[in-house]
């Protein structure tokens, strides 16, 4: 599922560009939709989920669209969840946490993977991340929170960006090549 999601994100890469949120085509994505969201940047390190697909709705046996990302995750790894989905948002970067929920009574140990994939906004901006958590089994409810899994690698794979004409910045100050800021002295 996350190997087809990914084949999509790549396949919106335009020039070598970051695709934006609208580029994005459900039907494409196929039998990674329910595993799949969009989450919105709020802040460093920080993100909402905006949209979520229904095993998202089954691992927490809530709605999580407004919740931040951390609510899936144990309170002890949240600061470096933030730190890899910074890396997702400023590098920009593609990265993939291998997760796990520890056995607990009455409750086996749940597997699973986070996948985070940069996307732009309609200023050109990376404030949003189209990902995917998949895990082998439901969580059973905000009782029960992931981990990282440090025993394992994680994936982390900066994204080259060729820059569109639009997002360049100019090399002039303006187009007359006088200084753009007008000293203005009242001594009177």
């Amino acid at each position: 599922m996350l190997r087809q999601l990914e084949q999509h994100w790549h396949s919106l890469r335009m020039d070598g560009t970051i695709p934006a949120r609208g580029d994005v085509d459900p039907a494409a994505i196929g039998s990674a939709l329910p595993w799949t969201f969009v989450l919105q940047r709020v802040a460093p390190g920080v993100a909402r989920v905006r949209v979520a697909g229904q095993q998202l709705h089954d691992i927490l046996r809530m709605d999580p669209r407004g919740m931040p990302i951390s609510a899936f995750f144990d309170p002890d790894d949240r600061s470096t969840l933030a730190v890899h989905l910074e890396m997702a948002f400023s590098d920009p970067a593609i990265v993939a946490l291998p997760l796990f929920a520890p056995s607990k009574f009455m409750r086996r140990q749940v597997a699973g993977q986070i996948l985070f994939m940069p996307l732009v906004d309609n200023q050109g901006d990376v404030s949003r991340v189209l990902g995917a958590l998949v895990t082998n089994k439901p969580l059973g409810g905000l009782q029960r929170h992931l981990s990282i899994d440090a025993t394992k690698p994680t994936r982390y794979d900066p994204i080259n960006i060729i820059p569109t004409p639009a997002l360049q910045p100019s090399k002039k100050p303006n187009a007359g090549g006088r200084s753009a800021l007008k000293l203005v002295v009242n001594n009177g």
